[in-house]
């Protein structure tokens, strides 16, 4: 873009340096004459003084020799004066760095509302200019909206030799407090750059201090990117340019270093221009967004068309976790994927986590979508063989996970730019299995055998005895399908089994709360009238004819409560459910 703004202004080195080039040696020749002149007027002097006669010698005559010293300082002055004279003349003519040439050039490359509060040309000891209170404004701006750049101080600086040897150089260019401010982008106005294959290249544009603000639609707070240290090497047309950039990301917040190579601009396809470089990203702090929490560290390279900018590299997070659930773990992830610099848009092709003893593979997207202002997170999540109780402690408070086991799952995510906390608007559908499931919580274990116990027909007598040799019974073959939303996990074809028994139940689970409601049926080897002793046994068999089935008999159960008081229980009502 500096190349671009310097173009025309930079284009008038060259004929300014072939009118003093011209000068130069003009007068250089006229000075060689003179020299030569002088040259030839000693050795006539010379050989005069030799064909004098002796007598003659002795007589006072004016010494050509003598005058030589002082014709040729004289025409060393006067070359001088020539070129004084010229530069003079010529230079406020010619000068490329004066206020008309750089506002036109300006004007030309912004199409916009130009205004410059203070010009000063400089001559020496290099040759430039300094501009102070530069704004641009849109043309198409609304009265009393900011203007869209702002440099409290612009300095161009030049060099005689390179105005003389290499006209289409300049040395420096330096951005004092320059200001970048983007309206939203239905706000956003004419404001448009041209482009020219100039041959003008830059030793180095320095905008340290820099500060970019991104304003958003509704009403949201502007995104403000403090640039710490800003500078571009090389810069050209042709070539492109080198970069280096240190700043604060606003979202999360953070600091950004990179480096690497951008360019040349492709005009007629800007998304084909090439970038390429390496990143690192240090403390950003997840607690910005709503939900999650942790400090992140990333880092990686990336190269390609800037439409389609491969992404590679690493994030670490040592204390990732869910605010709700309080749990801080260890979050590392290796990722492949693409960024579209035209738009901001993500596409993750391959993300490998790992987070405690569990490994998730996931793909998606982040990327605008029609409806939404911001950016709609897809992802698709895939765990194989990991663990359950490492995925509870995303969602539960507890020191200790309500279950463990082997789980497996897919499932696919979505998160809205909707601003709620994280588990309030993230929508999750997936289908899961656990193998070998286990309760961690003694009484929930505790149900769960006596689930067992009562569907394999023991009598309290037989359950007592097995107490003073207590087997716990795992919970095999658990699966079934999961719908997060607004906080509340909806589970259909919920089944699993037992020793003695099979269940099959749908209900929810509110993850903000932690109400249960689950309702089904268990289906058990024994009879009804088998699961009790006593008289209850007695009142039992007559309710076996309605829950016998061929083989044992199918009993209407809930499930309520929340996770702290759970209540197991026949439901007398199930048609309703």
């Amino acid at each position: 873009m500096r190349t671009i703004l310097l173009d025309t202004v930079l284009a008038k080195i060259s004929d300014c340096g072939s009118l003093l080039s011209n000068t130069l040696v003009s007068g250089a020749m006229n000075l060689a004459s003179a020299i030569a002149a002088d040259s030839r007027g000693v050795h006539v002097a010379k050989a005069d003084s030799a064909a004098i006669p002796v007598q003659s010698r002795d007589k006072p005559i004016a010494s050509g020799a003598a005058r030589v010293p002082y014709r040729r300082w004289l025409g060393v002055l006067i070359v001088v004066a020539i070129i004084f004279v010229a530069a003079t003349v010529l230079l406020p003519r010619y000068f490329p760095f004066s206020e008309k040439s750089v506002s036109e050039s300006l004007r030309e490359t912004f199409p916009s509302t130009l205004k410059i509060d203070h010009f000063e040309v400089v001559y020496l000891p290099h040759p430039g200019c300094k501009a102070e209170g530069v704004t641009f404004r849109s043309n198409s701006s609304a009265p009393g909206s900011p203007p869209l750049v702002t440099i409290q101080k612009l300095t161009i600086q030049g060099s005689y030799a390179d105005l003389l040897l290499r006209p289409h150089h300049i040395s420096q260019v330096l951005l004092d407090r320059l200001r970048v401010q983007i309206p939203p982008l239905s706000n956003a106005g004419n404001f448009s750059g041209g482009y020219t294959a100039s041959r003008i290249t830059i030793g180095a544009v320095v905008a340290n201090g820099a500060v970019l603000e991104v304003a958003r639609a509704n009403d949201q707070p502007s995104l403000r990117f403090d640039i710490h240290e800003l500078s571009l090497g090389s810069v050209s047309a042709k070539g492109g340019m080198s970069y280096r950039v240190t700043l604060q990301n606003p979202e999360p917040p953070g600091e950004i270093r990179s480096m690497g190579h951008f360019g040349p601009f492709n005009a007629g396809n800007p998304g084909q221009t090439a970038v390429s470089g390496t990143y690192s990203f240090d403390r950003g702090d997840l607690s910005a967004f709503h939900g999650i929490a942790g400090m992140l560290a990333s880092e990686g390279t990336f190269s390609g068309p800037l439409a389609h900018v491969d992404v590679q590299g690493t994030t670490e997070v040592p204390d990732f976790e869910v605010v709700r659930s309080g749990h801080a773990a260890r979050l590392l992830t290796h990722f492949q994927g693409s960024v579209d610099g035209t738009n901001g848009d993500v596409a993750l092709n391959g993300v490998n986590a790992s987070y405690l003893s569990t490994e998730i593979s996931a793909k998606g997207n982040v990327a605008d979508k029609k409806g939404w202002a911001g950016k709609f997170t897809s992802l698709d999540f895939a765990v194989r063989d990991g663990r359950i109780q490492d995925i509870l402690r995303l969602f539960v408070s507890e020191n200790r996970p309500p279950m463990s086991g082997v789980t497996s799952f897919q499932a696919h995510v979505t998160v809205p730019p909707a601003g709620r906390p994280f588990l309030e608007e993230v929508t999750l559908q997936g289908d899961f299995g656990i193998r070998g499931g286990h309760f961690e919580k003694p009484s929930m274990q505790d149900s769960v055998d006596k689930l067992s116990e009562t569907a394999r027909g023991q009598k309290k007598a037989q359950q007592n005895e097995d107490e003073n040799n207590p087997a716990e019974n795992v919970i095999s073959d658990l699966r079934g399908r999961v719908v997060l939303r607004n906080g509340v996990a909806t589970f259909t074809d919920l089944s699993f089994t037992v020793p003695g028994a099979d269940a099959r139940m749908h209900g929810t689970y509110n993850v903000l709360n932690e109400k249960i409601d689950f309702h089904g049926t268990v289906k058990m080897d024994a009879k009804f009238s088998q699961s009790t002793s006593g008289i209850k046994s007695v009142f039992a068999k007559v309710l076996d004819p309605f829950f016998d089935k061929k083989h044992g008999s199918v009993i209407p159960v809930l499930m309520n409560g929340t996770y702290h008081n759970l209540h197991f229980g026949i439901d007398v009502n199930p048609i309703q459910k």
